[in-house]
């Protein structure tokens, strides 16, 4: 919904709630594509588009939306659908993703110079083409060679929760999927588009990046054996025991800071067991749960627009009563642990 307030009398508003594209008759290539195309910034991150209705694929006659790069040299897989619940979108990006990440830079760049041509009526040549992209990847050292991880950006007025279900998993599982709901609201004789991304959320994303960052660090912790759970470590080591308190303090979005020792909504017990659903405490309603889960748990329930958090691992954001995080102690112990075996 939209507060229009007029500038005459700002004390007066008129609500608008969000329309259909069907009904508005926008439609995904003719509209939406351009839209996206001519301002990607809309989808929440700089993007280069760097080819349109891209369909030089071996043995296939599908179509990608539009193809961009990243200010990391990441190639950008954006599909678009103009419905409420972007049907299969996620398995058509997935399988434009798997032909793309093989791609090198020198193949890339004659497509580069045919968009600019045929879109932009820029005529260069490929040492321009190549100078300019270089320029846009700001956040490399040198830019030599796309990734073979090339990320996905979908695109739509709404998601099913089969497809954002489908997305978690996978960005759990190493992929880098965005989901970015695009809302019309017809206000007089204009429309006017809202964006509003979806997963990840805005103020989970640096947090979402640490966390994977503290997976692949583990993984090199663990390189001769895969380490148990936060808790089971902690617990089994004698380093947390039932009773101990805990507290929900690091890396915390803005609508849940500042954090207190003294709020109940961030304090959380140990009871010592060791099933799925039973690790700790909750002080604020007194029910168990696994840490990951209240956590998740946590920041639904608190955040302003009740919007999924994605994938968390709880031993990130839980500290003792000394201040280090459950991930950090559980690390420690079980890398002293793999030293002396």
């Amino acid at each position: 919904m939209l507060l229009v307030v007029p500038d005459r009398n700002p004390a007066t508003f008129i609500k608008v709630e969000s329309d259909r594209f069907i009904s508005l008759n926008i439609w995904e290539r003719r509209h939406i594509q351009e839209w996206i195309r001519q301002a990607p910034e809309v989808l929440g991150e700089d993007l280069l588009v760097v080819s349109t209705e891209f369909n030089r694929f071996k043995n296939s006659d599908d179509r990608l939306d539009i193809l961009a790069l990243d200010r990391k040299g990441n190639l950008v897989i954006i599909e678009l659908k103009r419905d409420g619940y972007a049907g299969f979108a996620d398995l058509q990006a997935l399988r434009y993703a798997a032909m793309v990440s093989s791609m090198r830079l020198e193949i890339l760049l004659p497509y580069y110079i045919t968009y600019q041509r045929q879109a932009n009526c820029h005529d260069i040549d490929s040492d321009s083409a190549l100078e300019q992209l270089r320029e846009f990847v700001t956040e490399k050292e040198s830019f030599d060679e796309l990734s073979d991880k090339p990320r996905i950006i979908l695109c739509s007025e709404g998601f099913s929760t089969e497809l954002t279900t489908t997305v978690l998993w996978l960005n759990q599982h190493g992929m880098d999927i965005s989901c970015v709901s695009i809302k019309p609201h017809k206000v007089g004789e204009q429309i006017i588009i809202v964006p509003n991304k979806i997963i990840p959320l805005q103020e989970a994303k640096q947090y979402l990046i640490e966390i994977q960052q503290k997976e692949e660090a583990k993984q090199q912790v663990n390189s001769r054996s895969k380490r148990p759970t936060t808790m089971k470590v902690l617990i089994e080591s004698g380093r947390l025991k039932s009773g101990d308190k805990i507290y929900l303090s690091r890396f915390l979005p803005a609508y849940l800071q500042p954090a207190s020792r003294t709020d109940l909504r961030y304090v959380a017990e140990i009871t010592g067991k060791l099933g799925k659903n039973d690790n700790v405490r909750w002080l604020n309603d007194g029910s168990e749960y696994s840490i990951s889960y209240l956590t998740h748990l946590i920041f639904l329930t608190y955040h302003p627009n009740n919007q999924h958090p994605g994938a968390i691992q709880g031993g990130i954001y839980w500290v003792t009563e000394t201040g280090q995080s459950l991930a950090e102690m559980a690390d420690d112990v079980w890398a002293s642990k793999q030293i002396l075996q």
